[in-house]
């Protein structure tokens, strides 16, 4: 070999090594991620607008170890085909007998088959928008395609962020009935017709046509979605409440991305982050907030104490004219949100299926941005606040002492009650009467449900449950006395369970009061109508005194024929009218009826 052959050997050799080496650097891997959305009253017409149909073709089931060897997607317009992109794909490994069963894809077939490489680059630009969120996809048994996906974009050395719907759980939410949800039914349901089924172009087409067959059946129930979401949504003067505690959050330096509002249908605006942690509500006597009864920020503040379902003694409703009157509070509202804060994402890092189900719990709540605070905040500064009436302050709180408590009942003592110290046998011979007298309260039947509960107390039943069911029981009676009674018996059994009780004590007590008030004065009403009865009985025993002046009637020789007690008496029964017989008594005509007549003096 010449020295020139030689050198040019070798520079064959390094030139070939330079591409081994080449082959072997690794590419930088991408983050390509995906994630499931739903289909509200928010997106739907966006995603009737544009959307892109996928599906996939693999060697098996793994992301991980499978690959792809087909991919379909198609773009679709307001329900019409408007792109398409197809291609086998050549992944370097061999593809099952059972998968290729399934697709009838062989090896032959992608041996000939382009690269992931060549592919991937001509799918992302296809793709567009809908690689960062911008457009959503969809797929039937979505996860599955898109998991494949995004695993091999990120080995490939690509980003994406994807969103998609699930033609499969769309299905099994709005078609009712079906013997199963295979894409392969719902085209039958549908009237489909796919050719190549389990090829991915003409399954990703057909996919596409499902998805908008699903928004029309759906179209009814998001527009009742909508409505729904428009009145739980807080008005404005509840939106700038809503504001001001977003914006302490944030200036304490709190995460309010998911912070969000809600009025619910007793007309409280909850404060959410996941979980309720405030309530605000404006009602006829003044706009309040429910705060902790051992806040001691409270003590400069109107207050009064909260009903059972606002959360019983444990809670104060603490008035408030402009938001900005809250502002003491902040150190409560902060810390009220932090600990919600804490427990939602204590339950979020549990797995990623529970953070979606967060996402998907406040979708159809409000959320405020940035720029709506500022602007709320900035119109609350504007607005001129009416001070809140002074009879919240001076209003007296009601007690036992106001009302007369006459109690009738046929419950044993305690001491008679039997398992008292067997809670576990007292709940076996107890629960079935509680249970049957909780069916009977519910169906109106209130005198016999009381009396199951008579047997369940008896046979020791123990439960809080129990003394909620008489109280609702004799609530439903008016019975008022009893149900304050039988929750005094309940709070000195069970003080866990004062608040609750205590609240719902109190609203009895009121109502006790209202009816004994009522009766008092019904009976007083009576009393007056019986005296005047006994006054006009007395006065027809006591003859009337004569109205009008006693008048003769005489003859021409002046003998009294009759005495009247007045002219109408007269008249009565002479039939002459009252002048006649008043001008003959005066003198202006002689006679009047063919008599004299002369005033008895």
């Amino acid at each position: 070999m010449s020295i020139l052959g030689f050198f040019k050997k070798n520079a064959n050799l390094a030139t070939q090594v330079e591409k081994e080496t080449m082959a072997e650097i690794p590419v930088q891997r991408g983050t390509a991620i995906s994630k499931r959305v739903e289909l509200d009253s928010h997106n739907e017409n966006s995603i009737r607008n544009c959307y892109i149909a996928f599906d996939v073709e693999t060697t098996g089931l793994s992301p991980i170890s499978d690959r792809i060897v087909e991919i379909g997607a198609t773009i679709f317009q307001n329900g019409i085909v408007q792109r398409v992109f197809s291609s086998l794909v050549n992944p370097g490994i061999s593809i099952s007998q059972s998968a290729s069963a399934v697709n009838h894809i062989t090896n032959s077939m992608l041996n000939s088959a382009p690269s992931e490489k060549e592919v991937y680059s001509q799918l992302v630009d296809f793709l567009g928008d809908a690689l960062c969120g911008g457009i959503v996809m969809c797929a039937h048994n979505a996860k599955f395609d898109f998991d494949f996906l995004c695993n091999t974009l990120s080995r490939l050395g690509f980003n994406a962020n994807i969103e998609y719907i699930d033609t499969l759980s769309l299905s099994r939410k709005y078609l009712h009935g079906l013997e199963n949800y295979k894409q392969s039914t719902v085209e039958n349901y549908f009237g489909l017709t796919n050719p190549s089924s389990h090829r991915a172009a003409s399954d990703a087409e057909n996919c596409g046509h499902i998805l908008y067959r699903l928004l029309d059946v759906a179209s009814e129930s998001l527009k009742i979605e909508k409505r729904q979401l428009e009145q739980s949504k807080p008005n404005l003067q509840e939106l700038e409440v809503c504001a001001f505690i977003q914006n302490v959050i944030s200036q304490k330096g709190g995460d309010t991305t998911l912070l969000r509002f809600r009025k619910n249908s007793s007309g409280y605006v909850d404060v959410c982050c996941l979980y309720t942690f405030l309530k605000v509500k404006f009602a006829k006597k003044g706009a309040y907030i429910l705060i902790r009864s051992n806040c001691p920020a409270t003590e400069n503040y109107v207050t009064e104490l909260c009903t059972q379902s606002e959360g019983g003694t444990d809670y104060i409703r603490v008035y408030f004219s402009s938001p900005f009157d809250l502002e003491p509070l902040s150190e409560y509202i902060y810390k009220a949100f932090f600990n919600c804060y804490e427990s939602m994402e204590k339950y979020a890092s549990y797995s990623n299926y529970r953070r979606r189900e967060i996402e998907n719990s406040i979708r159809f709540m409000c959320a405020l941005t940035n720029e709506e605070v500022s602007s709320l905040l900035n119109e609350i500064k504007e607005h001129n606040y009416a001070p809140i009436t002074i009879s919240v302050a001076n209003e007296r709180q009601i007690s036992c002492d106001d009302v007369v408590i006459h109690a009738v009942y046929n419950r044993v003592p305690l001491s008679e009650i039997r398992n008292a110290d067997n809670w576990d046998k007292g709940f076996k011979m107890g629960f079935p009467h509680w249970e049957k007298g909780e069916d009977e309260r519910k169906k109106g039947n209130l005198v016999l449900a009381i009396e199951l509960f008579d047997k369940a107390r008896l046979n020791g039943y123990a439960a809080p449950a129990l003394y909620t069911s008489y109280a609702l029981a004799y609530r439903q009676l008016k019975d008022y006395s009893n149900e304050i009674v039988i929750l005094d018996e309940g709070i000195a059994r069970m003080p866990d369970q004062a608040s609750a009780w205590s609240a719902r004590r109190t609203k009895a007590i009121s109502l006790l009061l209202a009816q004994q008030e009522k009766e008092r004065i019904a009976a007083e009403k009576l009393k007056r109508q019986a005296e005047k009865v006994a006054q006009k009985e007395t006065a027809v025993s006591v003859p009337k005194k004569p109205r009008g002046r006693a008048i003769l009637q005489m003859d021409d020789s002046g003998n009294v024929i009759k005495e009247f007690d007045s002219i109408a008496a007269a008249v009565q029964e002479v039939g002459v009218s009252s002048k006649s017989i008043r001008d003959a008594a005066n003198g202006v005509q002689k006679r009047a009826g063919g008599y004299h007549w002369m005033y008895k003096t």
